[in-house]
This record gives structure tokens, sequence and C-alpha cells, in this order.
């Protein structure tokens, strides 16, 4: 045999054996997170804070990471544990380009004055339960409002990205899984 000829053998023996490795162990393609792919724009909104001004969602958008929280105005923010934390850490959040913006239905003349502490826009939701209201827009409306009773949210916290798009949850945006350690991480700056 001519050395040619053996060289020749050898690189067709090391490509067949190449491939049939290749075969046997074919590579990992990247893995894709598909609730990270839903995702569409976050329903705006335009209510009155606790000092009667006007904020609105847009204003935020494509300049702040948002953070929206709903919480129950029948027993006000200093029941809601979310609340609390959102208080203890807005300038953390703050200083990390974070911004806040409370919802709930109208609170009675009670628990009103707890708003007046708190560093952030805590807006009411006077036409909650209805099909144009934020709450129902945003998937948060457990009850709507009877007579003589303003209609329940379920408490929940959103994370709103800076370009404005939130993950959703078939029609409606996806609530926080777990917003107390989300907080957090969010103050750590993760």
């Amino acid at each position: 045999m001519k050395p040619r000829f053996l060289i020749l053998l050898l690189l067709l023996s090391a490509v067949v054996a190449v491939t049939g490795w290749r075969m046997r162990n074919p590579p990992r393609g990247q893995t894709v997170d598909i609730s990270r792919l839903i995702r569409g724009t976050a329903p705006d909104f335009q209510l009155l804070d606790q000092n009667n001004r006007p904020v609105r969602l847009q204003g935020y958008l494509n300049r702040f990471q948002v953070l929206v929280a709903f919480f129950d105005g029948q027993t006000g923010p200093d029941a809601d544990p979310i609340m609390q934390s959102l208080k203890q850490f807005s300038g953390a959040l703050r200083k990390n380009n974070i911004r806040i913006l409370a919802i709930s239905t109208p609170l009675n003349p009670q628990l009103k004055p707890q708003t007046l502490s708190y560093p952030f826009p805590v807006l009411r939701d006077t036409i909650a339960g209805t099909p144009e209201s934020c709450c129902f827009r945003w998937g948060v409306c457990q009850q709507p409002p009877t007579a003589g009773k303003a209609a329940q949210i379920t408490p929940a916290l959103f994370l709103i990205s800076q370009d404005g798009l939130i993950e959703l949850n078939g029609q409606f945006p996806r609530p926080v899984a777990d917003p107390l350690p989300a907080i957090t991480k969010l103050v750590q700056g993760d």
C-alpha cells in the first residue's frame, strides 16, 4: 500500500467515527423560557392619587421600570405586607430607577390618612369592577361592585420593564409569583 492511500484511509475512518459520534450525541440547543416570550404592552391607566392629582402610567414608561401594586381598599395599605415592603424599600428602588404605583378601590374615610405617609402615588380606581376599570383590565377584580359595596380586588404586584412590556397570562398581565422576595431582589439590583 502506498502511504497516500493509507493516509486517505485513516482520514476516512476518522470522519466516519466523528460523524457517528455526532449522530449519537447531537448538540444541545439553547433552552428558552417560553414565559419570557409571551409579553405585551402594559394596559395604560390614569387615576387620581392620594392628593387628588392625576397620575398616568404612560408618563413612567420608556423612562423607568415600574412596580404596580394592587391592594385591598377595605383593609387599607398598612394592612398589606407588599405595601409595607414597598414603603420600606421605596428609596432603594428609586435609586435603582424603579418607580412604584399602588392602586386600590376607593378607601373609606378612616383609611385615607394612611396613604399620606407613602412616598409614592397611591391611586384609587373609582370605577373598579367595570370593564373600563384599571382593576378589570389588569385582571385583579375578584368581585364586581354591588349596591353600597365597592368591588373586591386581589392583591397583586406587577413588574413593567423599562420598555413598557409586561409578561402576559392570556389576555391579562401576569403578576409577580413571589412578591416579597422579588422586591428584595430588585432592591439588590438583580
